[in-house]
């Protein structure tokens, strides 16, 4: 009798362990899943300690599929960013910054959503760099460094600096600017040399036609209307320019056109230009210039790049957000902050968080 009772007794205690763990990893996942909500809900810096985004890196944004910006990196960055414009006297310049009342909150922000949109494009930039096999190893990044640190005579001054500005390490400096900048500067050699190379010559070769029909006579609207069944070839009027209102680039040939005719081909760094002087006038003493253009754009980085954004698929996972594919940026979910954000850049010469870094 004894051994079947200890025998019936085993399974009972067995039974009860399992309940208990069970029991245990059930009100441990529930704990997580709150604790997880809280955070994605709340999210502030402030109101969960750092120490868990550093150990338990949630994501704030995926991009690709398989690249994560954390929650931790966002408030971390965010923080930098707001202990540079507090370490700064813009006092002396009649600026002021205050991120402690409702509205300096809401600037902050506006600061935040501008950082996460950063991230986003130094991700999808280094995503798009190893698709194309560009590597950047971490010796590119230190010797990238060295050669900096050695065009000034003090590094410990610029560790000091880093450090005063932004509670940034080197090292934080390498992962942050240095590695972000030298994946962009790949990419954009190697768009150069192959995507941007063919585009380019196409764009030069179809400026030189157009100039070669203006130069046989034809009406300088009708090259355009020929043209213009290319999408990629803009034209048509623009109005009227002040001198010092003409690119740099295009400037003094414009100006030295008589009424009636075209320029040459002229270069800029968007592309190939024929511009024709359609009239001049005087307005106050200021000579106005109305002027036509067929205009051949090159490759431009940004545009590409701005292309390329759209077609990755980035998810945002913090609730102020939301990610606009059409226009491929991070948007403010609160429509109030979009017209807080535009009222506050109107008045961004009286308060220095709204200036460029």
């Amino acid at each position: 009798m004894k051994e079947n009772d200890k025998d019936k007794g085993n399974p009972v205690k067995k039974v009860k362990m399992s309940t208990v763990l069970y029991g245990s990893a059930i009100f441990v996942g529930v704990v997580l899943a709150v604790g997880i909500i809280f955070i994605y809900r709340f999210n502030s810096a402030k109101k969960i300690p750092i120490y868990i985004y550093n150990h338990i890196p949630l994501p704030a944004v995926i991009v690709d599929g398989t690249s994560f910006i954390s929650i931790g990196e966002v408030n971390q960055d965010l923080l930098s960013i707001k202990k540079f414009y507090e370490s700064q006297d813009f006092s002396s310049v009649g600026l002021r910054t205050d991120f402690t009342t409702e509205d300096g909150k809401r600037r902050l922000k506006i600061r935040e959503k501008e950082l996460i949109n950063k991230m986003i494009e130094d991700r999808a930039i280094e995503i798009l760099a190893k698709e194309r096999g560009i590597i950047v190893s971490k010796k590119d990044v230190n010797d990238n460094v060295d050669r900096k640190m050695d065009e000034y005579s003090s590094q410990e001054k610029i560790k000091e600096n880093l450090n005063k500005l932004y509670g940034w390490t080197i090292e934080d400096f390498k992962d942050k600017v240095v590695r972000p900048g030298l994946y962009k500067d790949e990419l954009e050699k190697w768009l150069a040399e192959n995507d941007g190379k063919e585009k380019n010559e196409k764009s030069k070769k179809n400026s030189a036609d157009a100039l070669a029909k203006i130069k046989k006579g034809e009406d300088f609207s009708k090259v355009l209307k020929d043209i213009s069944k290319d999408d990629s070839i803009l034209g048509g009027k623009l109005g009227w320019f002040k001198e010092d209102q003409l690119s740099p680039e295009i400037r003094k040939d414009v100006v030295s056109l008589n009424k009636g005719n075209s320029s040459d081909i002229l270069e800029s760094d968007l592309g190939y230009h024929i511009i024709k002087l359609d009239d001049v006038n005087e307005a106050n003493g200021v000579k106005l210039y109305e002027i036509s253009q067929l205009f051949f754009p090159k490759t431009s980085f940004a545009n590409w790049l701005d292309k390329k954004i759209k077609e990755i698929r980035v998810s945002v996972l913090l609730t102020d957000y939301v990610w606009n594919q059409k226009s491929g940026m991070v948007e403010f979910k609160d429509k109030k902050m979009d017209e807080f954000e535009k009222e506050s850049l109107n008045k961004a010469d009286k308060d220095a968080s709204l200036l460029a870094l």
